[in-house]
């Protein structure tokens, strides 16, 4: 699905608003370069922003669940359909986490539910080690693609090949497979 300029627009509000929780219609639009008079026709009020944005962040997770309960051949592209996916909506996913966190049973629950289904899935599939417990890695992937999100928004980590790096980290993991000079690291 091609982004639209509405799509930009909240996105770019969804930063705003997380970054600067109690700011006005007046300091958001001036924040994403827009005209107060512009988001007002927009969306009227901050609570209707908020609602639009909570609603994109459903959308986003509902496509997210619907990834991880997809049957692949290879979970590899199911691993990067999932990266790409979360990385797409990031916006939705850091406004919904950061200020909406009584809103588990709505969101997360299911989203946690389905990204377990995908790692049990792969497990069963030979696709995943068996020696880590299903919600171990879906906390582990969680966990680090939250934190990449989050690293590149403090600039930290450069957004171009971020997709890439994480898959590669999280298939084959940090170390180097050729031998080591050192006997043990103990």
């Amino acid at each position: 699905m091609k982004p639209t300029n509405e799509d930009h627009l909240l996105k770019l509000l969804a930063i705003a608003i997380v970054e600067n929780p109690r700011s006005t219609i007046k300091e958001l639009a001036e924040t994403v370069g827009i005209s107060k008079a512009t988001l007002h026709r927009f969306c009227g009020t901050r609570k209707n922003l908020e609602q639009i944005l909570l609603e994109k962040a459903d959308t986003s997770l509902k496509s997210i669940i619907e990834i991880s309960e997809s049957n692949f051949n290879d979970y590899r592209v199911g691993v990067k359909k999932l990266i790409n996916a979360h990385y797409e909506n990031k916006e939705f996913l850091r406004f919904s986490c950061t200020l909406q966190p009584s809103i588990d049973e709505i969101y997360w629950i299911p989203y946690l539910k389905a990204i377990d289904s995908f790692f049990l899935n792969g497990q069963k599939d030979g696709a995943f080690k068996i020696d880590f417990n299903v919600t171990v890695l879906s906390e582990i992937f969680i966990t680090i693609i939250c934190g990449m999100i989050d690293s590149e928004r403090r600039g930290r980590i450069a957004p171009n090949g971020i997709i890439d790096t994480f898959e590669n980290f999280f298939l084959h993991g940090a170390l180097n497979d050729a031998p080591s000079n050192s006997s043990s690291l103990s």
